[in-house]
């Protein structure tokens, strides 16, 4: 018994010994891998730690609380991390010195760090089990104000009126207690300016900011469109919303427009700007505040802000006067603005002149709100050394109040009234008005908007009528402004009519025109464009001979008048938009027309009588659904024409377009031209379209079914910078050489629904170079795999090009410039087998130019740029990718035991993510990136997406959001 119970006893010992023996041995055995495992695990942390400092960021850029103990995670990670940092780089070097320098592996080393990997592991293992719930929730939410208002603000200083008529108005906007604040004061004062300045500093009180400008006719439903969503937040959400209805002239019923008010909606503030304090409180205001023009030294400081302090610095004679061309101001900073914009670049002599100028008393008949304005804004005017910026200011006057003004009307006006001496081409006076405008906006007379387009000022404007109403410019023109007045008829008074020269009925709503004759000596324009007339009586442009520029178009109009006939001094005619007009021939009989548009008319031909219009330079016939030929030699007689726009649905009609008459017009220029895409395989030989300096072909199917609707990240940027676009949708691959010809020359490209496309190098541009490409839009071309795939045998080769200036000789030259050098932006869209971009080396990729590059619905693709090419992105402005499902990162790449790794992005402002389930990272690589502009970063729906990126990003500005 003994005997068995000792032998019990030996064995456990033995089992115990053999055990921690084994358990010793495998310390030495597994060292490797519990190293590994260590490093793996540290990894994970670290990546972990990542994820939620990423989410902590987030977190505090929306202002909201951190969790307790958050940052007690956070701090301990990091010691954790730095703990394995410091092993494994002991471990490293003992390994060094026990391998490298010694004959025999030391078993002691082996078995002491690998037993400290496996406890340090387990560390590790409880800190990640700690730190799950972080990863997806470091802080309580708090409502994010929403940046609405990119207002630049102003600056303030020792301009106390208006300093304390700002904290005044922030003030009441606070008060819980006051839901309507209303601003007044006279026109050119700044309310516009101040109300823009309370809603900079008090955006962070409220969910949204609305700004409306009302103006003198009322937009019900337009006001009533632009609330919609914020009456929502208000009523719905409860949310906080202030509504700003800028430049009123009469009371209103807020409840009409659609805007929440009262007791019940206290949460809806409400900023009222209007020249007359009865406005205010017959709206009954809560608190209605005056702006008062600015005191003299405010004004001075102001007035030395816009001429500069240089300017006036050791001239005390100059000083003297600009004193008291300042005092002249009357305070107005609008006035003081446009006077000083004018005079800071003149001699003293023309100040002196200036200043007895505005010492002249304005006429007494004007309003008195602008009557200061008047002498002061005319003297601005007067100034002007361009007469064609003068012609061009008074042009705008013709338009509504607060109206969007294309400068593209301008220039046809302009050629008509002749205001352009020794004018070469149309185009020159495209850009002759882009110089006006240019000279206009700097002086402070117009507003510049986006998309080449202006607006006057309502102060300016008022200005403006008074000096073409009253005989008192240069000019001595005469204008009769009925623009945007909501009239439904018009019964002019002919003893009055002798004396205008110019009418301007647009955007009003008359049906019906006066059916006598009418008397208007003098008159070179009539605009009544955008009414509801489908009836021209007859004999109405009989007494009106003399008009030169006629626009009509956005009507109804049927038929032609034959009283139009004797308006044989007609140099710009529109008729554009008149879809139920199909009979032109009567402008046949126009022989002085230069500008002829008969844009979206129901017209079928372009008759044989056209053809008689010698002088036509621009002839606009785009849109016309039923177009399908033009007469044979007509397009040849015109021999003055510069540029052509004209579209047919008819399949065939490509022959019967004149195309090969255009090649031997010798002033022709410009060719916009919409056709079946069936016919982009008939397109003609020998053209020669490819050497025209601007162009636009768009072939479309008509009849495509209509296509689901898809989120779009952001309105499309305006393309008016192309000059050489091809539009092809719902077409067949390979193109035939003519259409090939105009890929190698054009700037911008749009392919949609192409079949058996698999890239853009080589499929369509072969061994040419694109030089010329500035805009690419790929959209539903299911066989897209990349943009660019080149074997090893074209990139070892050397690259020879086809030049665009030899494509007729067949010339070929050696070329090591890169791929889309040129390009500015990039829209691929719904290209299932898009995989990545480039499937090429790297080096032969250039997108230093890229500005804007948005991706949606690319299902298949992995990554949009490696690191090579985004490192060359330094003129990269936005970048927006939606609903890649594959897509795991935005740059790859980067070794990191290199070096020139790191990136910079010195223009990037805004990046957008969204519904991007297995996109990890924005960077995969370990370098430092650099978003120095960076303003906006929104992550939606990137479920996997658990931190940005390795290495450091530096976004000093950079504000999350995240959903």
């Amino acid at each position: 018994m003994a005997e068995e119970v000792a032998n019990t006893v030996a064995g456990k010992i033995v089992d115990l010994l053999f055990s921690a023996a084994k358990r010793e041995i495998d310390y030495i055995r597994n060292y490797t891998k519990n190293v590994d495992i260590l490093k793996n695990e540290a990894q994970k942390l670290k990546d972990m730690r990542g994820r939620v400092q990423q989410r902590i960021d987030a977190a505090k850029e929306k202002g909201e609380a951190l969790l307790d103990g958050v940052q007690n995670w956070l701090d301990k990670a990091d010691i954790e991390i730095s703990k394995v940092g410091e092993f494994l780089e002991e471990e490293a070097n003992a390994k060094k010195t026990c391998f490298n320098l010694r004959p025999c592996v030391n078993l002691s080393t082996l078995y002491h760090y690998s037993k400290m990997a496996i406890n340090m592991t387990s560390f590790l293992l409880q800190h990640q089990e700690d730190g799950k719930t972080h990863e997806y929730c470091v802080s309580i939410p708090t409502p994010t104000p929403r940046l609405v208002d990119l207002y630049q603000p102003k600056n303030l200083d020792d301009i106390d009126t208006h300093k304390l008529a700002l904290r005044e108005i922030i003030q009441a906007i606070k008060d819980e207690s006051i839901q309507m604040v209303g601003i007044y004061g006279s026109g050119g004062v700044g309310k516009t300016t101040l109300a823009k300045e309370v809603a900079a500093q008090v955006k962070n009180l409220f969910a949204e900011i609305v700004f409306i400008t009302v103006s003198q006719t009322v937009d019900v439903e337009k006001i009533k469109k632009n609330v919609e969503v914020a009456a929502k937040r208000i009523m719905i959400n409860k949310e906080k919303v202030l509504i700003i209805l800028d430049d009123i002239w009469e009371p209103l019923v807020l409840s009409d427009l659609g805007i929440p008010c009262g007791k019940d909606h206290m949460n809806c503030k409400i900023l009222l700007t209007s020249r007359r304090m009865d406005v205010g409180e017959g709206m009954n205001v809560d608190r209605n505040i005056c702006v008062n023009t600015l005191k003299k030294e405010e004004a001075w400081v102001l007035f030395k802000r816009i001429v500069g302090d240089e300017k006036l610095a050791n001239n005390s004679s100059l000083v003297k006067i600009a004193k008291e061309v300042t005092e002249e101001c009357g305070g107005l900073p609008l006035i003081i603005q446009v006077v000083g914009n004018a005079l800071k670049n003149k001699k003293i002599d023309t100040w002196e002149g200036a200043l007895d100028r505005l010492r002249k008393h304005a006429p007494l008949e004007i309003a008195p709100e602008i009557r200061k304005a008047f002498t002061h804004l005319k003297l601005s005017y007067d100034l002007l050394e361009s007469k064609e910026a003068k012609y061009c200011f008074l042009l705008c006057s013709l338009f509504g109040e607060d109206e969007i003004i294309d400068t593209l009307r301008l220039a046809e006006y302009g050629v008509g009234l002749r205001i352009f001496d020794n004018l070469d081409s149309i185009n020159d006076a495209k850009k002759r008005v882009e110089m006006a405008v240019d000279t206009l906006t700097s002086s402070s007379l117009l507003l510049l908007e986006p998309g080449d387009k202006v607006k006057m000022h309502d102060v300016v404007r008022d200005v403006a009528l008074l000096v073409t109403s009253s005989s008192e410019g240069e000019e001595k023109e005469k204008f009769l402004v009925e623009a945007g007045k909501d009239l439904t008829e018009w019964q002019p008074r002919n003893r009055t009519s002798e004396s205008y020269t110019k009418i301007s009925l647009m955007d009003n709503r008359i049906h019906k025109l006066p059916d006598h004759e009418l008397h208007f000596p003098l008159l070179d324009t009539f605009l009544i464009q955008s009414n509801g007339l489908s009836i021209i009586p007859d004999d109405f442009f009989r007494g009106m001979k003399e008009v030169i520029v006629l626009d009509m178009a956005f009507n109804h109009i049927k038929s032609l008048p034959q009283s139009l006939k004797l308006l044989t001094k007609l140099i710009m005619l529109d008729l554009s938009f008149n879809r139920s007009l199909n009979e032109i021939c009567i402008v046949g009989e126009l022989k002085d027309l230069e500008i002829l548009k008969v844009r979206a008319t129901g017209i079928k031909v372009i008759p044989e009588e056209i053809g008689q219009l010698t002088n036509l330079r621009v002839l606009d016939a785009g849109e016309c659904d039923g177009l399908s030929d033009v007469t044979v030699g007509v397009i040849l007689k015109l021999t003055w024409l510069e540029e052509l726009y004209i579209g047919t649905d008819a399949k065939n009609a490509v022959s019967r377009l004149g195309l090969l008459e255009i090649s031997k017009l010798k002033s022709f220029r410009a060719l916009h031209l919409k056709m079946d895409s069936d016919a982009c395989h008939l397109f003609p030989q020998g053209t020669y379209l490819e050497t025209l300096q601007e162009f636009f072909f768009q072939f479309i199917q008509k009849n495509t079914l209509i296509r689901r609707i898809f989120l779009r990240i952001d309105p499309e940027p305006s393309k008016s910078y192309l000059k050489r676009r091809l539009h092809i949708e719902s077409s067949k691959f390979p193109f035939k050489m003519p259409i090939k010809k105009l890929f190698q020359v054009s700037d911008g490209m749009v392919l949609k629904r192409i079949k058996d496309l698999d890239n853009i190098i080589p499929d369509l541009y072969g061994e040419s170079t694109i030089d010329e490409l500035k805009s690419i839009e790929l959209e539903e071309c299911d066989k897209v795999s990349c943009l660019v795939k080149t074997t090893d045998e074209d990139e070892d080769a050397t690259q020879t090009f086809v030049a665009p200036n030899d494509l007729m000789l067949g010339q070929r030259k050696t070329s090591k410039e890169k791929y889309f050098s040129q390009v500015e932006d990039i829209h691929l869209d719904h290209l299932d087998n898009l995989k990545l971009l480039f499937d090429c080396s790297f080096q032969y990729i250039s997108l230093c130019n890229l500005q804007v590059i948005k991706i949606a619905y690319c299902d298949s693709l992995l990554t949009v740029f490696p690191l090579r090419v985004a490192q060359g992105l330094s003129n990269l402005k936005r970048l927006e990718i939606l609903s890649c499902d594959s897509l795991m990162v935005v740059i790859s790449g980067g070794d990191e035991q290199t070096t020139h790794n790191d990136i910079e992005f010195p223009r990037l402002t805004h990046i957008s993510l969204k519904i991007l389930p297995k996109l990890k990272s924005f960077y995969s690589g370990d370098s430092i990136v650099k978003y120095s502009s960076l303003e906006f970063i929104e992550v939606e729906d990137c479920l996997s997406m658990k931190r940005w990126g390795y290495g450091v990003h530096d976004m000093p500005n950079g504000k999350f959001v995240m959903k």
